[in-house]
């Protein structure tokens, strides 16, 4: 468990043993007997509300919302162990998680909460708990809402976090942005400054104007973008470990002996051990970028599609554009049949040919505007933009038919053919991307279950 959630869970304990058992009873015995009604309260007034307006639907509320909004409740107040209490915060994770995907604003969560918490404390008002009573009953009811909605945000911001990370490395992959050109640029500027250290040495003069190695075009670099590139990575926070011991323990030193003599001990000393820190920068930084230039910015190496990681960023697009456009679109998840034999009987080399071969029928049964994945092993994703379920059909029968028609040659002069098993969702605007996938990828396992190499819709 998160250390956000251990302290959630201290809280809501602590709430529970301050709480007499006869308060969280009645408290236990209003949810259940109103909880249809609030519900049904909230979501009147967050379809009203314009800012809240555009992430629900009257059909999604009835079906859904209140349903969820009951069992949050129920889960909430009405629970008696420590399993119960383990669930409940993970459900509120969860909410958090979702309202993110969904780019819901956490402040309509908050106007939501804060009018439930009315609603509830109204209804304690109307029954018979004496004042005392009463008043910890509310304390207790606008407590525990306030643990489950820190516990929402902090997952909310983590998610978001996260996310807003991934949407700027798709903005520098789309915008054609080169890894390998990146990486040759931080060397140039890490060697540029190792060199201006090398003429200091030389010429004696500890004097000269000289940027901490912090402030330098690497420095900045390293605070300030590489952090989105490499997210938390182990080699990023080693290497501004050096850049800091440079700086703050090696370089200073080595400044304070102006007066002596550069070709002293002590200096050359600590001349040495600067290097060696510029060295150990070095190798950890072509670590760093080997293993992200295998990922070619969001591209698989093998097909040059992109994977999944980028997903959440396009999809979340296409649901903000349907929205304001009124115009759907569909997923296609697609997985090639019996794959496992391809590589039993040919080879991993044939294998790699197959799914080559594959994403590149995609790409080209496809429109520009498009976007194709490598989901994961043989599997493949499309996100065919406006269009409806009948377009996207017509469009995974073409790549269905392409595919199966297709003998893809293999070295030796032999050749393989595959089928693929498609699995289509349309958008029916809810706003959680995941939903989304989740219903193209039970149609596609539909699809497997009904024979192979047919095309299912959700």
């Amino acid at each position: 468990m998160p250390s956000t959630s251990r302290l959630a869970a201290q809280t809501w304990l602590l709430l529970s043993e301050k709480t007499p058992e006869r308060i969280r009873a009645v408290v236990a015995r209003l949810i259940q007997q109103h909880k249809t009604t609030l519900a049904t309260t909230f979501y009147t007034f967050m379809l009203d509300d314009a800012a809240a307006r555009p992430f629900l639907s009257l059909a999604a509320v009835e079906a859904r919302l209140k349903p969820g909004l009951q069992r949050w409740m129920e889960m909430l107040f009405c629970h008696s162990s420590q399993e119960e209490l383990t669930a409940a915060l993970a459900m509120q994770r969860h909410v958090g998680e979702v309202h993110a995907r969904a780019q819901i604003p956490v402040g309509l969560v908050a106007k939501g909460l804060r009018l439930l918490k009315h609603d509830i404390n109204a209804l304690l008002i109307e029954t018979s708990l004496q004042r005392i009573d009463l008043v910890r009953a509310v304390v207790y009811v606008d407590a525990l809402i306030d643990v489950a909605f820190e516990e929402m945000s902090t997952a909310f911001v983590m998610f978001s976090e996260r996310g807003a990370r991934t949407d700027e490395a798709f903005r520098m992959s789309v915008a054609g942005h080169d890894l390998a050109l990146e990486r040759e640029k931080q060397s140039v500027a890490l060697l540029e400054w190792e060199a201006r250290f090398y003429r200091m040495l030389a010429s004696g003069n500890l004097a000269e104007e000289m940027p901490n190695l912090q402030e330098s075009e690497f420095g900045l670099w390293l605070h300030h973008k590489a952090p989105m590139l490499f997210d938390d990575s182990r080699e990023l926070h080693l290497i501004t470990e050096c850049v800091e011991r440079v700086d703050d323990a090696l370089f200073p030193q080595l400044a304070l002996g102006r007066d002596r003599d550069m070709q002293s001990d002590a200096n050359r000393d600590l001349a040495r051990a600067v290097l060696r820190q510029l060295d150990e920068i070095k190798f950890l930084l072509r670590a760093m970028f080997d293993r992200l230039v295998d990922l070619e910015v969001g591209r698989d190496v093998l097909t040059q599609l992109f994977n999944r990681r980028f997903l959440p960023s396009v999809l979340k697009r296409e649901i903000t554009l349907s929205r304001q456009r009124g115009r759907s679109f569909c997923v296609l998840m697609l997985d090639i049949d019996h794959f496992k034999r391809v590589n039993d009987a040919h080879g991993h080399e044939a294998g790699d040919r197959v799914l080559q071969h594959v994403a590149s029928q995609i790409v080209n049964l496809v429109r520009s505007g498009d976007f194709v994945f490598r989901y994961g092993g043989e599997e493949f994703l499309a996100v065919v933009a406006a269009v409806d379920q009948e377009r996207a059909l017509a469009v995974a029968e073409k790549i269905r038919q392409q595919i199966e028609a297709a003998a893809i040659p293999l070295s030796g002069g032999q050749s393989v053919r595959v089928t693929t098993s498609i699995g289509i969702a349309e958008d029916n605007g809810h706003p959680d991307y995941q939903r989304l996938i989740e219903r193209a990828d039970k149609a596609l396992y539909a699809a497997k279950e009904g024979g192979r190499n047919r095309v299912v819709v959700a």
